[in-house]
C-alpha cells in the first residue's frame, strides 16, 4: 500500500509518510542515523573560504548545520521538495543565525545555473526519489557542479553480509531501498559521468558513502 502511494509522484516524503515530518529529528536519532552520521559526511569534504555546497533534500537542515559550524566561512544552498520539513529546517537555521539558504525545489530539476558550486551532498534522499526521476537527479547534481567539483552521496548501499541483506531486504517493503541495494548510486554516478566514483565508507554495514569528482 505505502509502495503504491508512492507512484506517480515527483517526490516522496521524508519517513515516506509525511505525518512523520514533525517528528523526524526524533527518528532519526533514535534510530541512530543522526549526528555522528552528519559528523562523518563533513569530514569527507574540505571546502576553502568562500565555496559553494549544496545540500540536496537539506530535510530537517542537520547535515547542513553541522557543516556550517565546522566550516563557517562556506556558503550553504539547501533544496528541498518538501514545504513542511522546510518550515522546520528554517527554524533551526534561525536559531543559530546562519546564514544558509534554503529553497523548495526537487532533486531531478535544480533551480540553479551551470557550474555553481564547488560540492553537492546529499544524505539519505536517493531512495526517496521515484524511479523514473532518479538519473535525472544525478545528471543535474554533476550539471549544477563546478568542474573538479566533489559529490557526497549518502544513503543505503550495497549490503555488507548475510544478516544487512535481510535488514534491507526487510525495509524494502516500506522504502525504495532495492535499487540502492543493487548497486544503483555508484553506478548512476558513473553513467552519468562522474570520475573517480568510489564508497569512501560505511557504517552498520547498511550506509554507504559514496565520492565521485565532476571533470
Amino acid at each position: 500500500m505505502i509502495r503504491m502511494l508512492m507512484m506517480n509522484k515527483k517526490y516522496t516524503h521524508a519517513l515516506t509518510l509525511g505525518f512523520l515530518t514533525p517528528y523526524y529529528d526524533f527518528i532519526v536519532n533514535f534510530a541512530g542515523f543522526g549526528r555522528t552520521i552528519y559528523e562523518k559526511i563533513a569530514g569527507y569534504i574540505s571546502p576553502k573560504a568562500g565555496d559553494k555546497i549544496l545540500d540536496v533534500g537539506i530535510g530537517t537542515a542537520n547535515l547542513a548545520l553541522i557543516i556550517n559550524r565546522k566550516y563557517p566561512k562556506v556558503n550553504i544552498i539547501g533544496i528541498d521538495p518538501d514545504e513542511n520539513i522546510l518550515k522546520i529546517a528554517r527554524r533551526k537555521v534561525q536559531k543559530e543565525k546562519l546564514s544558509i539558504k534554503l529553497t523548495q525545489a526537487v532533486a531531478q530539476n535544480l533551480p540553479f545555473v551551470d557550474n555553481s558550486f564547488d560540492f553537492v551532498i546529499s544524505s539519505f534522499v536517493i531512495h526517496h526519489i521515484p524511479k523514473q526521476f532518479k538519473r535525472q537527479a544525478f545528471l543535474e547534481m554533476k550539471r549544477v557542479l563546478k568542474r573538479n567539483g566533489k559529490v557526497v552521496i549518502v544513503d543505503f548501499g550495497i549490503p555488507k553480509n548475510f544478516v544487512t541483506n535481510i535488514i534491507l531486504s526487510l525495509f524494502s517493503l516500506i522504502e525504495d531501498v532495492g535499487p540502492n541495494k543493487k548497486g544503483l548510486i555508484p553506478r548512476l554516478l558513473k553513467e552519468v559521468g562522474f570520475s573517480d566514483v568510489e564508497e569512501i565508507g560505511s557504517k552498520f554495514g547498511l550506509i554507504s558513502f559514496y565520492r565521485a569528482i565532476k571533470i
